[in-house]
């Protein structure tokens, strides 16, 4: 899991996986009308490469820690996405996100 730490100036790596991890968001958001590969090595393959391409991430702003973490997962019929925000272990939605970027 990679880390970055926020002070008062945002890093532009920071800002660019905050950024990712919204637009991602908005996109799979209604993925469970999405449909899924017909094969089982297609759906395993989709599933990797959204992995790859949207790795979990950690911030360190000050004393609030907020761990983001993506789930993606196609069975037969559906397509499952879940965004899991945490901050300082507590569940949050993506507004902990978007309010990083004010």
């Amino acid at each position: 899991m990679k880390t970055y730490n926020i002070t008062n100036r945002m890093s532009k790596q920071a800002r660019k996986v905050i950024e990712n991890a919204i637009s991602t968001n908005k996109k799979y958001s209604n993925s469970y009308f999405f449909t899924p590969n017909p094969s089982a090595h297609g759906r395993r393959a989709n599933e990797h490469e959204f992995l790859e391409q949207n790795p979990d991430f950690c911030l360190i702003k000050g004393k609030n820690i907020i761990k983001v973490a993506f789930t993606y997962a196609e069975s037969c019929k559906n397509v499952y996405y879940t965004l899991t925000v945490m901050v300082n272990d507590e569940k949050k939605d993506i507004r902990a996100l978007k309010n990083l970027l004010r």
